[in-house]
């Protein structure tokens, strides 16, 4: 049977050059070891800022856009579900890049789905366990088509700059408090809509902190991150669980004199 794989919160593009060059190798390694007919879910903040101007992205992207079309190409079934950084995937009615060029298919946040047997509800997360008050108001002029149509006017490279901007500036007004704060809301309601019944399973990411809780009424998998944890979630043969990605390390011979 074939199996399916989730991930969240790579952040493309938010970090510094080394922390990229390797979160970028390991992904990259990552997804062409997927198998042919299995199924990918990315599940928000593949990349740290991402806006469909109707342009090609900025080139940073590139490895892993072309390790997502060499999937998708050899028959790996992906979807993508755009995140707090990265949901706008589609600027126009039309599909975008990410549908157009490399052959992704959008969801929405949630998405409910029965896979291999096991009713899942997917989301990234920053809706079900921290869309109150300000950030509530906030989330839904930032989606809303006036606010579309206002950013897809600025030039790519300024759209782009202002995001690492307002992202930067988001990572330090967040504390480990904070942190400690918007993950234990997440669990909290993740495990409410799980004993509202209706689901096996509800698998989220957003707040980097991987954990599988196994409760009487269904499984709560946080699918942590890829910048620290590389960790990511997969169904095979109707079990849930929490895995991480071991990188190929090449084996040296060692030298001697003769």
């Amino acid at each position: 049977m074939p199996a399916v794989t989730f991930v969240s919160d790579a952040h493309l593009g938010g970090g510094s050059p080394a922390v990229e060059a390797a979160k970028e190798r390991d992904l990259v390694a990552f997804l062409d070891a997927l198998p042919s007919g299995d199924a990918l879910y990315l599940l928000g903040d593949l990349f740290d800022f991402w806006f469909d101007f109707g342009a090609p992205p900025p080139p940073a992207y590139g490895p892993v856009l072309r390790a997502l079309e060499r999937a998708t190409r050899r028959g790996v079934r992906i979807a993508f579900m755009g995140g707090n950084h990265d949901f706008w995937a589609r600027t126009l009615r039309r599909p975008g890049y990410l549908e157009r060029e490399i052959g992704l298919a959008l969801i929405g946040d949630p998405c409910p789905v029965t896979l291999q047997g096991m009713r899942l509800f997917l989301t990234h997360g920053d809706a079900l366990g921290g869309s109150e008050g300000a950030y509530r108001f906030v989330r839904g002029v930032l989606r809303s088509p006036a606010a579309i149509r206002a950013f897809r006017i600025l030039p790519q490279r300024l759209g782009y700059w202002l995001a690492a901007r307002t992202s930067a500036v988001s990572r330090e007004r967040h504390d480990e408090a904070a942190r400690v704060r918007h993950r234990d809301a997440l669990r909290a309601q993740a495990l409410a809509t799980l004993a509202a019944g209706g689901w096996d399973a509800v698998i989220a990411g957003h707040v980097h902190h991987p954990e599988r809780i196994v409760t009487e009424n269904g499984v709560y998998l946080n699918l942590g991150d890829w910048i620290e944890h590389r960790t990511y979630g997969r169904l095979c043969e109707g079990r849930l669980t929490l895995e991480t990605f071991e990188p190929f390390e090449p084996r040296h011979e060692k030298s001697g004199t003769r």
